[in-house]
């Protein structure tokens, strides 16, 4: 009998745990369409000097 209760508390808490989840994904996310203007100064603790060209499609 203790190891029935044990499980039960156990399926309980997974239970719980799912259906904050399941909450958490079903709540929308505010998207801001504004631009980011984004400037890359170093990577890998190496300074960047001129300018990789990029190009942009949608």
């Amino acid at each position: 009998m203790r190891s029935d209760r044990y499980l039960k508390i156990i399926l309980t808490v997974i239970a719980i745990s799912l259906v904050m989840i399941v909450i958490e994904l079903a709540t929308p996310v505010n998207a801001n369409n504004s631009v980011i203007d984004v400037n890359i100064r170093q990577v890998n603790g190496r300074t960047i000097y001129g300018g990789v060209p990029v190009e942009i499609t949608k």
